[in-house]
C-alpha cells in the first residue's frame, strides 16, 4: 500500500507541467481530462488511506478538502496548481504514517506468546480426582507459571519449574527427579527428563542460591524455557495417573 500511495503521489505530481494558462484572473488551469485523473487518484488514495488508517484520518480529510479545492475556492472549477502540489505532499505524508504504522504493530499489536504450560494439560490434571495423589497444588504451580512467563518474570518462572521437579516424584514411585531422571522412560522421554534434572536444575539453583555480586546478568526467557521438556513430564505424569485411577497400574 506504501509504494502505491507513492506511486499515486508521483503521478500527481506529473499533472503539474500539465497546467495552461487560463487567460483570466484565476491563472493557469488544468485541462478537463486531466483534472479527471487528478479527483480518480485523489479518491484512490483516499480508499488506500481509509483501509490502512480507518475510515476518519486527518490525510484521508485533507486530501478530500484540497481535491476538492477549485481556482476561484469552490468545488466545480477543477482543481488548482497548490492544490494539485499539495494533495501529493498529502499522499505522501499517509504513506510515511502507514510505515510508522506497521513498525510500531510489532510492539504493540503481537499475537499473544503461547502459555507456557499448555491449558489442556492443566484442564487433565484437574480431571484426575479419584488416584493417590492430589495434583491441587501442581495445577497452581502451572497456573503461577503461565502467568510469570507471561509477564517476563523469568527468575520467577526458574524457581516455579524447580518447585515442579521437587513436587512429582512420589507420582513415579520414587524419591526425587534425579531417580526419576536416571530410572523412568524409555530413550526419548529420559532426554527431556534428563534435561529438566541436568539443565533446568543448575540454571534455577544458579539464580535461587547465588549471593549478590559486583556485577549481575539477570536469565532471558530463552534461557529458562524448557516448557516442551515440562510437557512431556506433565503427559507423563497424566499417563500414569489415568492408567492408576482405571486400574490397570502403571504403563
Amino acid at each position: 500500500m506504501i509504494e502505491e500511495l507513492s506511486a499515486i503521489a508521483d503521478k500527481m505530481e506529473r499533472l503539474l507541467p500539465l497546467f495552461e494558462d487560463g487567460g483570466n484572473m484565476f491563472g493557469r488551469i488544468l485541462p478537463t481530462n486531466h483534472a479527471a485523473t487528478f479527483k480518480a487518484l485523489a479518491l484512490e488514495a483516499k480508499g488506500i488511506l481509509a483501509d490502512e488508517l480507518g475510515g476518519i484520518n486527518d490525510y484521508s480529510i485533507s486530501l478530500i478538502t484540497t481535491a476538492n479545492l477549485g481556482l476561484s475556492g469552490m468545488f466545480d472549477d477543477g482543481p488548482s496548481y497548490a492544490s494539485v502540489q499539495e494533495a501529493a505532499q498529502i499522499v505522501r505524508a499517509g504513506a510515511r504514517a502507514i510505515e510508522r504504522k506497521r513498525i510500531k504493530a510489532p510492539l504493540s499489536q503481537a499475537t499473544p506468546a503461547k502459555p507456557y504450560v499448555d491449558p489442556s494439560r492443566i484442564v487433565a490434571l484437574q480431571s484426575l480426582g479419584n488416584g493417590p495423589w492430589d495434583f491441587a497444588r501442581l495445577v497452581e504451580l502451572c497456573r503461577e507459571l503461565n502467568v510469570a512467563a507471561a509477564n517476563r518474570c523469568h527468575l520467577s518462572t526458574a524457581m516455579l519449574l524447580r518447585t515442579i521437579l521437587n513436587h512429582v516424584p512420589p507420582v513415579f514411585g520414587l524419591g526425587t527427579f534425579a531417580e526419576v531422571a536416571n530410572n523412568h522412560g524409555g530413550k526419548s522421554l529420559k532426554a527431556s527428563l534428563e534435561r529438566l534434572q541436568g539443565s533446568l536444575r543448575n540454571i534455577a539453583d544458579m539464580h535461587l542460591h547465588l549471593p549478590i555480586r559486583p556485577r549481575e546478568d539477570v536469565p532471558t526467557a530463552v534461557q529458562v524455557d524448557f516448557s516442551t521438556d515440562l510437557d512431556v513430564l506433565l503427559g507423563e505424569i497424566i499417563r500414569l495417573s489415568r492408567g492408576r485411577t482405571g486400574g490397570d497400574g502403571p504403563k
